[in-house]
């Protein structure tokens, strides 16, 4: 049986925890990592697969465990879903209860965490042919995102980075250009057109929403890109200077006081990704997010939407690219390992699998994969494709791993630059709060 979860933010979790306590928020729905009459895939097995997304992914991902099931009908797939703050509150408070799913998608900000905590298995001894995954095809660039320590604890399972969409027939409307690989807007024309857009359409009507308050740390990152900087440094700190974040915080506040930006307030009426995307309710001609969700945002508004680089990442800025991969993880304690690598597998490797899903969570991690899906997707799926493959081929700078206090770093980071928008607190306050006590507890060990 399929369980949608509750859509509540890691704000509201930890609300409640201060009250009830963690311990009562982790009792399980289901058995503690599934249930099974035996250990092996050859026994009678049942497993729980968490996963979040908008209502077309969660059919497809329906669709896909049965179609595993019809494979291997003695395995069991109960699927768990929600939005992705739901996903990660549960997945957070599951950690206390030793009561994570079977197999699980998890972000690189709670990696480290995880696996800090020993609740994810080694993927290591299991990668190979005949040894649970399959890993042919799987280049290193592919696996480092899920690597800490020379280990093997997630595996991409769908590639994507940050994506700037818009709608075509607005651009059109105004006068604007599309900018696509190896060019991109510079962030200073971004913030032109997102002005020009503005009193072109009128008082209601935004250029762009706001990542900052849109809770989408990712660009930052690629600011700090561009800019010889990175979100984490290689000594285990912050990789980037207050003067860096101090002027980002003011670009955008910039782009605020000129309504070229969607205001907090308006913007965060809705969960402002997918169907609450500023961009779908009709808010703003740009919106700022993950470049494989071309596919379900296009499905969401009849207007023709187009998929471009993030500002600064064209011509001498494709350096700067960051391939931002989904990732899944086995919980370490799964009653049924045998079974969990196989479904892990099957997530990873099958064509059919992958048919089904398309591009909804991103580009197949294998070429041959990709290929094998090549003539059966959507026009916006090809966009998705080509964007990607640009990136995948790129020869940008390395990615760091983030510290396993490094998602409540980022979570904190993201309520303070809302607290920002919502004019709450100024710029320098915001900086000084990131330098000063979310640092203190990122480097706390």
């Amino acid at each position: 049986m399929s369980s949608p979860l509750p859509s509540i933010s890691r704000r509201s979790v930890l609300r409640l925890a201060g009250g009830i306590g963690a311990a009562a928020l982790a009792a399980p729905v289901l058995a503690a990592c599934g249930g099974s009459t035996g250990s092996g895939s050859s026994k009678s097995a049942s497993l729980r697969f968490m996963f979040w997304g908008s209502d077309d992914r969660v059919k497809r991902f329906q669709k896909a465990c049965t179609a595993f099931t019809d494979k291997n009908p003695s395995i069991k797939v109960s699927p768990e879903f929600g939005d992705i703050d739901a996903i990660e509150t549960k997945l957070t408070v599951a950690m206390s209860g030793n009561n994570l799913p079977d197999v699980f998608w998890v972000t690189g900000d709670l990696l480290p965490q995880l696996v800090a905590g020993g609740h994810v298995m080694d993927l290591t001894p299991h990668l190979g042919a005949g040894k649970g995954i399959a890993d042919a095809g799987f280049t290193d660039a592919i696996k480092a995102p899920g690597q800490i320590d020379g280990k093997q604890y997630a595996m991409t399972h769908g590639l994507q980075s940050i994506g700037l969409f818009a709608k075509k027939n607005i651009l059109d409307e105004v006068g604007v250009p599309v900018k696509n690989y190896p060019d991109s807007y510079s962030w200073d024309e971004y913030a032109q057109i997102s002005a020009k857009i503005h009193a072109a359409k009128g008082a209601k009507f935004f250029g762009t929403d706001d990542p900052n308050t849109g809770g989408a740390a990712d660009w930052f990152g690629a600011y700090a890109r561009q800019h010889d900087q990175d979100m984490w440094a290689a000594s285990g700190d912050l990789g980037f200077t207050k003067d860096l974040m101090t002027e980002w915080l003011t670009y955008w506040k910039n782009l605020r006081d000129t309504k070229a930006s969607v205001p907090a307030a308006l913007a965060l009426e809705q969960n402002p990704y997918f169907e609450g995307a500023p961009m779908i309710r009709g808010l703003a001609a740009y919106h700022m997010r993950n470049s494989n969700q071309m596919l379900e945002l296009q499905g969401l508004t009849k207007d023709p939407l187009v998929l471009m680089p993030c500002p600064g990442n064209g011509g001498s800025g494709n350096k700067a690219i960051e391939l931002s991969p989904n990732m899944l993880c086995v919980a370490a304690k799964t009653k049924n390992p045998d079974a969990a690598l196989k479904f892990a597998d099957y997530l990873l490797n099958d064509v059919d699998r992958a048919k089904i899903v398309g591009t909804t969570i991103g580009s197949p991690p294998t070429k041959a994969v990709r290929d094998a899906i090549a003539s059966s997707v959507t026009d916006a799926e090809k966009q998705f494709l080509t964007y990607i493959g640009f990136e995948a081929e790129a020869k940008s700078l390395p990615v760091r791993n983030g510290l396993p206090t490094s998602g409540a770093f980022t979570s904190d980071m993201v309520k303070a630059w809302q607290n920002l928008g919502y004019d709450k607190a100024s710029i320098p306050q915001t900086v000084d709060l990131i330098f000063g006590d979310l640092r203190t507890k990122l480097l706390k060990k």
